[in-house]
């Protein structure tokens, strides 16, 4: 009955999406921000949100692959040794790393290592043998950005396989038996006028992005999203993490407005146990699916 409930709520969140796509051309078309506005709200009182509902996409810095560091605007680039050219067509190159973490000086030390190891052809992304993005991460990776669903009660973030629930109906986060650690975490929300206010707790120790900065199960999430404009959504995150970081660390990202069309939203459930195998200086995930394929033959 909840899965009935859910489907309908989400065909009716998605019924005036065209009409929302063709406002806000117009809106583009005459060169003003018109806001626009879903409601009634939850119970909780609130009477109109912002509409935040479709498909989004990274935005921000291109060049380098910046957009798929977790904070896009601090970044040590480094250079690919095979050009620009005929060099790695998605990811940061080898050594690549955030320069604006605030970790205490062992945690520092760690991720220099990862780093260092990563010149030498080793990652170490846990992503790549299969495990979930999680929170925070997620909201931060290219293949992954939102398509976002806005129902009563509550804003639905899907990403693919992993999915957010922002509770807005007042609830608070669990405690006792209810508490446990999971990959995107509790969320709940409220709206400060226009900007959606989202506390996420009791997520899964995980990192940041490919380059693997590392988090504990200790995070603690704020994220402060609001419209800049008809087509441009900025999320403020302020990550604390009592166990690694010496301070509160704020990270900005920026989404676009994608294509008005869905997009192709199959979940890629990961085999349990891929085959990752040397290839020179560098390691190669095979997953079982793939060992037959002619590009793996050998």
């Amino acid at each position: 009955m909840r899965k009935l409930a859910l489907s309908l709520a989400i065909c009716l969140s998605l019924a005036g999406f065209e009409a929302r796509a063709d406002a806000t051309a117009g809106a583009q078309a005459s060169g003003a921000f018109v806001p626009q506005r879903v409601g009634p709200g939850s119970s909780a009182g609130i009477e109109a949100w912002p509409d935040f509902r479709g498909r989004w996409v990274h935005d921000g810095p291109t060049a380098d692959n910046r957009r798929l560091m977790f904070d896009p605007y601090n970044v040590v680039v480094e250079p690919d040794p095979a050009g620009e050219v005929n060099g790695i067509e998605f990811g940061p190159t080898p050594g690549t790393h955030l320069s604006a973490i605030p970790y205490k000086p062992q945690y520092r030390k760690q991720y220099d290592q990862t780093v260092a190891r990563a010149k030498q052809g080793f990652v170490d992304d846990e992503v790549g043998v299969c495990k979930p993005y999680g929170m925070p991460r997620v909201m931060a990776a290219a293949p992954r950005a939102p398509f976002i669903i806005m129902i009563p009660g509550a804003v639905v973030m899907l990403m693919n396989e992993e999915t957010r629930f922002i509770y807005l109906d007042g609830r608070p986060h669990p405690t006792g038996d209810d508490l446990f650690k999971s990959w995107e975490g509790h969320s709940i929300g409220r709206w400060d006028g226009d900007t959606l206010v989202v506390d996420t707790v009791d997520i899964r120790a995980g990192n940041y992005d490919q380059t693997n900065p590392r988090h504990s199960d200790q995070i603690h999430v704020v994220e402060r999203l609001r419209l800049l404009d008809a087509n441009t959504l900025e999320n403020q995150m302020t990550i604390e993490d009592p166990v690694m970081l010496t301070r509160p660390w704020k990270v900005t990202r920026i989404y676009k407005r994608g294509p008005a069309e869905l997009p192709d939203m199959r979940a890629f459930m990961c085999p349990a146990n891929p085959t990752v195998e040397l290839t020179g200086a560098g390691q190669k995930l095979i997953l079982p699916s793939e060992k037959d394929s002619p590009a793996n033959a050998k």
